[in-house]
């Protein structure tokens, strides 16, 4: 997830045309060359003129993006939280299901308190296998009209992923709406009931 462009960047004295990109708290270009640059280790980030300058120890990149030069700049010096890119608001209620990371709670918590009871906000799932999936349709019964369910799977593992969760959601009148980065290891997807079956 993040923003794209096509834009050109010169790195150092080196310059190209390519596709750019930034978010889930990294910058990277390729073109004629590639760079990848996570925003934790950028030693500046400023926008002037529709150029976004940042720079890395003795590296200097300039991505010619124009208007939107302010709105990378702005994404990198004030980066989103987990809960804000999966919209937990304070007033949600929600559960949790499963083993996530040690500081997952601790952030739910944080933002709207101990886990709620039906109707929820959201339901946040852990899922490691095929006979996991039907979890989400325990949490269709129980969240809100409008409700979110976050299907939470371990990354790059071709027996579980994505696309059996996708599957079992469509067949089970689940739409899936946003897929996010949940942490280094963990991938998520957002689901939510069909409009025309909210009741």
């Amino acid at each position: 997830m993040g923003a794209e462009a096509n834009c050109r960047v010169r790195l150092n004295q080196t310059e190209s045309g390519g596709k750019a990109h930034c978010g889930d708290g990294e910058i990277d270009f390729r073109g004629d060359f590639r760079f990848l640059w996570k925003w934790t280790d950028l030693s500046s980030v400023e926008a002037n003129d529709g150029k976004l300058t940042i720079r890395k120890g003795g590296d200097e990149a300039v991505f010619e993006l124009g208007p939107a030069a302010e709105k990378w700049c702005f994404a990198i010096l004030n980066p989103k939280t987990r809960l804000d890119k999966l919209g937990l608001k304070p007033s949600h209620s929600y559960q949790m299901w499963g083993d996530f990371d040690d500081s997952f709670p601790g952030e739910l918590e944080k933002v709207s308190g101990a886990p709620g009871s039906a109707p929820l906000d959201a339901v946040f799932i852990r899922l490691d296998h095929v006979d996991d999936l039907p979890k989400m349709n325990t949490a269709r019964e129980l969240i809100a009209r409008n409700g979110m369910i976050w299907a939470v799977w371990p990354k790059g593992r071709k027996e579980f992923g994505e696309n059996h969760i996708r599957d079992f959601a469509l067949q089970n009148g689940l739409v899936d709406v946003k897929v996010a980065k949940f942490s280094e290891t963990l991938s998520t997807l957002k689901m939510v009931i069909r409009v025309k079956d909210r009741k």
